[in-house]
Formats: C-alpha cells, structure tokens, sequence
C-alpha cells in the first residue's frame, strides 16, 4: 500500500508527512535516514492509519528557526498531530524516531494511546554503538538480512543531509540523561524491541528502558539487527498488530524466535 505525500502549515513552518491505510491512527517516527516506506509498514496500513511526520530536516524538507531540541521536535509533534488527526493516536518510533517518540509520550502522555520504541537511540551507554561512516559496517550494523532493504531511492545529496540532520536535535549525546530522568512520566502501555544482532544501540539501553517505563514489555528479536521492520517483518507486524489491538494481553510465541523480559 503506497504512502501519499502531504504537508501542513504549523507555527514554525511547514511539514511533510506521509499518510496510507485506514482504520485506528497510529504515528510513525523515522530513524535517521527519514522516511522509509517498508513492507512492514505497507502490511500495517492493512489495519491502520498510518501517519508518517517528516523531522524538518530531512528528506529535502526545510528546517524550523528554533527547533533545536528533541523537546521541541516533540512537541512540534504534538501540534501535527491535533492538526492532522485530531485524537489519541498509537505510537511507533524507530531509532532516532524511537528517540523522539520517547519524548513525545513523556510530554504529551494524553496524546499516546500504546507505544512502540523499535531499537531507540539516545541511551547508549559508554557511547557504544552509534551510526559508523564506513558504508559496509553501517550495513552491517542496520541489518542482519540487507538483501530485504528496500531499493535506495534517495540523491547522495539527501543522503548526506540526512546523516546530518540528527545532530541538528540532539547535538550528537549518545545518552540523554534529561530524557532518561523522565521515564517514570510515560504512562503509556510500552513494547519495547531489540534486536539480538543490533549494531547499532546496545541491548543495555533495551534494558535501561524496561526498567524505568512504569508500564513496560522488552522483546528481544531474534535473526534481526536494528531495523527489525526490515530484517523480520512478518514477525514485526504481527506483534505490532497484536500488541495494539490486545494491550496487556498480547500473545508472544515462544516458537516464533523471539524472547520476552
């Protein structure tokens, strides 16, 4: 199912988004290299609305005066959503958007229906981790299966921009400490997942969330780096699937080659 191309004027300017699929909202936050339209995403339109905000920034998207902040980013967040949806909406966060949606559930809990953090950055302990420059270990860092990425279709220029872009909010910290501080705040009902072959943020900041998110489920995906949508989608839209239609009541099978805390 293709994603449409929108945009919304906003306080600090315009922002694109992406929207596919229909029933219950559900809010997508890119990682680092923007907006990617996945399989797994395509399959999830199958039983949601899928609304994908582009982070001023990237994608050839122009910036904010001000937005400086994965704070701010949050609450523009917050201001897309009352405009262009209008209620309480799941979340899903991968990555940096892990990072950003962490933000927006501890500011806005009244916002989040469940939340999904898909290998979040900003608590990589020690700094260990991190996105490398070497293109080949990148690879191997994002992906345990990389003959599943879906074709590059972005200009090196974007490319570049992108791989810029996040520091433009975070100012490079592999670890918030304001963000880990807040935790307790998110009242949300939590999934968060990692994957065993993750190159890229460390199982201990997996762990550091299940431990300070009040309400919190820890999966440990099995054959999957850090884009887990794209190593195992299948696996990663039928618990998505399951965890925001079933809540507390979602169904893990042991057989399935994934792990629970």
């Amino acid at each position: 199912m293709a994603f449409d191309e929108h945009r919304v004027d906003l306080s600090g300017g315009p922002l694109t988004y992406r929207v596919a699929g229909e029933g219950p909202p559900v809010i997508h936050m890119h990682g680092a290299s923007g907006f990617r339209e996945t399989a797994a995403l395509a399959a999830l339109a199958g039983s949601f609305r899928i609304y994908a905000p582009v982070a001023p920034g990237f994608d050839d998207t122009p910036t904010h005066a001000g937005l400086a902040s994965m704070e701010a980013l949050a609450r523009l967040d917050a201001e897309f959503a009352d405009a262009v949806i209008g209620e309480t909406a799941d979340v899903i966060g991968h990555s940096f958007g892990g990072w950003r949606a962490a933000w927006y559930a501890v500011l806005h809990a009244e916002r989040v229906g469940q939340l999904v953090l898909e290998c979040p950055s900003g608590f990589r302990e020690d700094g260990d981790g991190g996105l490398p420059s070497d293109a080949a270990e990148l690879q191997r860092r994002l992906y345990a299966h990389p003959e599943k990425a879906p074709p590059e279709t972005k200009p090196e220029s974007v490319l570049s921009r992108n791989r810029q872009t996040p520091a433009q909010y975070h100012g490079g910290k592999a670890m918030d400490e304001a963000l880990v501080g807040r935790l307790g705040d998110i009242e949300a009902l939590t999934l968060v997942l990692h994957g065993t072959r993750d190159g890229v943020v460390p199982a201990s900041g997996a762990r550091l969330l299940k431990s300070r998110i009040p309400r919190c489920f820890l999966i440990y995906v099995y054959d999957a780096a850090h884009a887990i949508e794209v190593d195992q989608p299948e696996y990663f839209v039928g618990l998505v699937t399951d965890f925001f239609a079933r809540g507390e009541a979602f169904l893990v099978n042991p057989g399935t080659g994934a792990g629970a805390a």
